[in-house]
């Protein structure tokens, strides 16, 4: 069975050091000490090491020990990565385009084991758009893993409708991963517990970032964004961040509402434009909640590394009761299919 994961996040110095000078010099302001104390209190529920995330050789090693064929790239460094937008808008962009140039030439280097996704700067939505098309036509990209929201705009916000229809005309896949919740939703909902560390975990991995990317999945099917581009796809991890448990729900609740301003149901839009993965989940009771849902033609596998480093990430595929043809689209054809690989 061939095994194509695509969350596969990786990092690169140059980043980290840009981001870390800017910090020094004051432009990217250092989190507060409350904060940095309440999120070392929570412990590293994902640890992770900058070989991990770095070293390209320490990745094959650990894909051809697990038996992973392929892994879909993407820049993911949780370390450096937020505050990169606060940046000066110039250095902002360059260094967007520098984490495309290295994705592109460890693909070019290793073109049998890595295949990527763009970065792109959200912080600058006119700029998004024109960085996807040469992502994808000049370095040969597969899509763009857009990393939550930026700031208080979801992607259906208005300044993002050249990055949808330059998606659509490219056959480009956004990933919508999970990002921060904005600072009033974790004020709101994610303080006051004990211990303080609580807090930062529930507003991040263990609740609320997959609460944000989920809005942002469904607020995008009701802007209409698939009426006007028809072949716009995107790609959600997590099993769907609870978006596909509620299909049903969603159509009852709110079909009335948009009756009229939609051609379709929520969940005739989620079932043809909506690709999700289990982000290193391996739950039966998930995936087959999910199969029930969408079917095995939308969904592709996906670990999550390095946060997520599992030692079933083939074998909890193979052991399911799935046939093998739907084993088949589920490992490997529909990235394939998908990403034109």
């Amino acid at each position: 069975m061939k095994l194509i994961t695509i969350e596969e996040h990786i990092g690169f110095p140059f980043v980290t050091a840009a981001i870390q000078q800017a910090m020094r010099l004051q432009v990217i302001p250092t989190p507060s000490k409350e904060m940095l104390d309440a999120a070392i209190e929570g412990g590293a529920a994902y640890p992770v090491t900058r070989a991990e995330l770095d070293d390209i050789d320490a990745r094959i090693a650990y894909m051809d020990a697990n038996q992973i064929d392929m892994m879909v790239l993407s820049f993911g460094d949780s370390s450096s990565g937020v505050g990169m937008s606060s940046l000066p808008q110039r250095q902002y962009l360059d260094l967007i385009q520098a984490i495309n140039d290295h994705l592109a030439a460890i693909v070019t280097a290793h073109p049998t084991r890595f295949a990527a996704f763009a970065t792109l700067p959200m912080a600058v939505p006119e700029a998004a758009a024109s960085e996807l098309e040469r992502a994808i036509v000049q370095l040969g990209l597969r899509g763009a893993m857009v990393l939550g929201n930026e700031g208080e705009r979801f992607i259906d916000a208005p300044e993002y409708e050249p990055l949808l229809a330059m998606a659509d005309k490219l056959g480009a896949p956004l990933y919508l991963h999970p990002g921060l919740p904005a600072k009033a939703v974790a004020a709101n909902y994610y303080a006051g517990l004990q211990p303080r560390g609580l807090n930062v975990a529930l507003a991040t991995a263990g609740w609320g970032w997959h609460m944000e990317a989920g809005v942002n999945v469904i607020r995008l099917i009701y802007s209409g964004a698939f009426d006007r581009y028809p072949d716009l796809q995107i790609i959600s991890g997590h099993w769907g961040e609870f978006v596909p448990t509620f299909l049903e729900r969603l159509d009852e609740a709110c079909g009335p509402v948009v009756e009229g301003h939609l051609q379709k149901h929520f969940s005739d839009y989620y079932r043809e434009h909506v690709y999700v993965t289990p982000s290193g989940m391996y739950n039966p009771a998930q995936m087959e909640q999910v199969m029930s849902a969408i079917g095995a033609a939308h969904i592709i596998w996906s670990q999550d590394y390095p946060y997520v480093k599992r030692d079933n990430t083939r074998s909890f595929l193979a052991a399911t009761e799935l046939n093998d043809a739907d084993k088949a689209r589920i490992s490997h054809g529909n990235a394939e299919q998908l990403l034109d690989l």
